[in-house]
């Protein structure tokens, strides 16, 4: 089984969101906008002997429990019947509480099933004698007289549990008592039989685990895998029977003169001060002889050298940790497998294959100490593991990651991305975490919408190779800025760069990310897509007025998506998008003059070394000291600085708001 779902109460910064979970996702989100907190209440649910402070509690009130609830789906058929108390529609949700009161339990696991509300006294009436009193009271009502009479309050609770079996219809759901789930082995829904979580912290030490000692990862997994089967190999049973048999056949009192030799010299001298004593000398019982092991001296081996895991480089050691507690977690189901001898299904169909749950991959940047190449394989990996498309050591694999990456997030699976901003809850209280997703079919459907519903309908199986056409790294930066600006182009981005370095605005240091979109027709899915996000967005395009092959359905087409009434050839500029007649490098030009204009260009051609012009036009340095030059002189392009003011003017609405642009 696979988690569905994450719903965390009072925990951190997270005061009450959810986690929509898919087989890989990835968390974005600036820093400190509590990616790491939803990742640690993971483990938190996950750990049998995680503990708490008061610095874990949202605002330190530890007057509210913190709670963190796990949806699985994708249940096996054993799973399902192991659980089928507690199925929803096919999902299993199990609550974890932890608490600082007084006098209660901390870190109870608590699960959902249909339950009859009046039998909750009887549940919560404390001790057994009053559980018991309880209960004949309940069966003193007309309404429960059918109740048999019971001996104890064992009896009377499984009682009341076979009278909910036959009447569903006059249950709900409800949370149970904590005493049925954990991940301890002696409870009766032992979680860790079906379900296991790794999570790989931005920093930890490989050496560490690569190191024989105690706790350490390579210890274990070559005592399970490697040092158990040696111990068990019958070559080696018969080499230390024979060692202890030779080993106690040279110690053999009666072949040691020495032994005898030193009691009869202790007797004598200890008769000189007790003539009617003597010493007896034997030896104690023989210890078995204790054969150690070998221990294992862990390298890794890159470009064909060998080197200790401390001296290779840490992006290395981080692959070297992910693969480590991947088979640690392997190891220790295999182990646990073979102990229990389990005869379930699997087994029995699959005899030699052991059993190991659904394992749930945790990892905090996995970016870091990587090359951009080796991110994007990195990154391909991970999808292909999640996916099942190349083998894990379970047979299903969740990934679940945070990032800062563009290779690590791709338009074509926006879908898998959730969103983290802080978001004002009132004055004097922290902010608090809040998680958006896009819903790929949402997406399609708006789309459609926007193309009056003609043809053969948007569907998210459609939509998805129609948005690997237009994802480049510079699209995927968008889900990572404050506020993106879609262009059609190279030339289109240099110039509103250059604008704003001319007006003196650093868009990369207010987190605002201009995107070219490579042609007029590819700013419609980003835009929806990004908004969906609830990003703030601007969108620039030229209406193509006066080309020899016009297409004014496609300005409609995006003035529709933008709310905005209808035109053939719109001029203008907006709050949330500007259009012009022509190109933007053709409006600075005729507003500061063509020759003026041309002039500048061919001076920055000169300075900066670039003898084409097309190339000239997509460097934001040209078309700064264009607009710079030509203030200098007086002239000014009015239509791209009022779209730079715009622009900016977004970004602070976007800083003062909790509820950025919806259009």
């Amino acid at each position: 089984m696979l988690i569905s779902a994450v719903h965390v109460k009072n925990f951190r910064s997270i005061l009450d969101d959810s986690l929509p979970c898919d087989r890989l996702t990835a968390l974005v989100g600036r820093n400190g906008a509590g990616k790491s907190s939803l990742l640690r209440a993971l483990e938190l649910f996950y750990d049998p002997s995680a503990k708490v402070t008061t610095e874990d509690f949202y605002a330190e009130d530890t007057s509210q429990d913190i709670e963190i609830a796990v949806t699985f789906a994708e249940l096996s058929t054993e799973e399902q019947d192991f659980f089928s108390a507690y199925i929803d529609n096919g999902t299993l949700t199990v609550v974890r509480v932890f608490s600082l009161a007084p006098g209660r339990k901390s870190g109870t696991y608590h699960g959902m099933r249909l339950q009859n509300p009046d039998f909750a006294e009887v549940r919560t009436a404390g001790g057994r004698r009053e559980i018991t009193n309880k209960y004949n009271e309940l069966r003193s009502t007309e309404k429960y007289s059918s109740l048999p009479t019971v001996r104890s309050a064992d009896e009377a609770l499984s009682k009341l549990q076979e009278w909910e079996s036959a009447n569903p219809n006059a249950c709900v759901r409800m949370r149970d008592d904590g005493q049925f789930f954990g991940f301890t082995e002696v409870g009766q829904g032992y979680l860790g039989r079906h379900t296991r979580f790794i999570r790989i912290p931005a920093v930890r030490d490989a050496s560490e685990d690569a190191m024989e000692r105690r706790g350490s990862c390579v210890t274990e997994i070559m005592d399970l895998v490697v040092r158990s089967a040696l111990a068990r190999r019958k070559d080696i049973a018969t080499f230390k029977e024979e060692t202890q048999a030779k080993y106690r056949d040279i110690l053999d009192p009666a072949k040691l003169s020495e032994l005898t030799g030193l009691q009869a010299q202790l007797s004598k001298t200890l008769k000189q001060y007790a003539p009617e004593a003597d010493v007896s000398l034997r030896w104690a019982e023989f210890a078995d002889i204790n054969i150690p092991m070998p221990e294992a001296q862990v390298k890794l081996v890159e470009d064909g050298y060998e080197s200790s895991v401390l001296r290779t480089g840490h992006g290395l050691q981080r692959a070297f940790i992910l693969t480590m507690l991947q088979h640690l977690v392997a190891a220790r189901e295999m182990k646990k497998t073979m102990e229990e001898g389990f005869d379930s299904k699997e087994q029995s169909s699959e005899a030699e294959e052991p059993y190991l749950p659904g394992l749930v991959l945790a990892i905090e940047e996995p970016e870091l100490y990587q090359h951009p190449s080796r991110q994007r394989h990195l990154a391909s990996v991970l999808v292909k593991l999640a996916t099942g498309t190349i083998p894990g050591v379970a047979k299903k694999t969740q990934v679940i990651y945070s990032t800062h990456s563009p290779l690590f997030v791709g338009l074509d699976r926006f879908d898998q991305i959730r969103l983290l901003r802080k978001k004002d809850v009132g004055a004097g209280k922290p902010k608090v975490t809040e998680v958006v997703k896009a819903n790929l079919e949402a997406v399609a459907e708006e789309l459609w919408d926007a193309c009056g519903r003609q043809g053969v309908k948007y569907t998210s199986e459609t939509l998805r190779p129609r948005l690997q056409a237009i994802m480049t790294p510079w699209v995927n930066e968008g889900f990572f800025a404050d506020v993106v600006v879609l262009v059609e182009g190279e030339d289109d981005r240099a110039a509103i760069l250059g604008v704003a370095r001319a007006m003196g605005y650093d868009f990369d240091s207010a987190n605002i990310s201009v995107i070219p979109c490579m042609g007029k027709p590819n700013l419609d899915r980003p835009l929806v897509i990004f908004r969906r996000l609830r990003i703030p967005v601007y969108v620039i395009w030229d209406s193509d007025y006066g080309e020899r092959d016009p297409k004014p359905e496609s300005n409609r087409y995006l003035l529709r998506l933008l709310g905005q009434a209808e035109e053939d050839w719109p001029n203008i500029v907006e709050d949330w998008y500007a259009c012009f007649e022509v190109k933007l490098e053709a409006t600075i030009a005729e507003e500061i003059g063509q020759e003026l204009f041309n002039q500048l260009l061919s001076q920055a051609q000169n300075e900066l070394g670039i003898p084409k012009k097309e190339h000239a036009l997509k460097n934001p340095v040209v078309l700064q000291q264009i607009v710079e030059k030509a203030a200098a002189e007086g002239k000014e392009s009015i239509s791209l600085k009022g779209i730079v003011q715009k622009i900016i003017a977004l970004k602070s609405r976007q800083e003062e708001s909790n509820d950025p642009q919806r259009v």
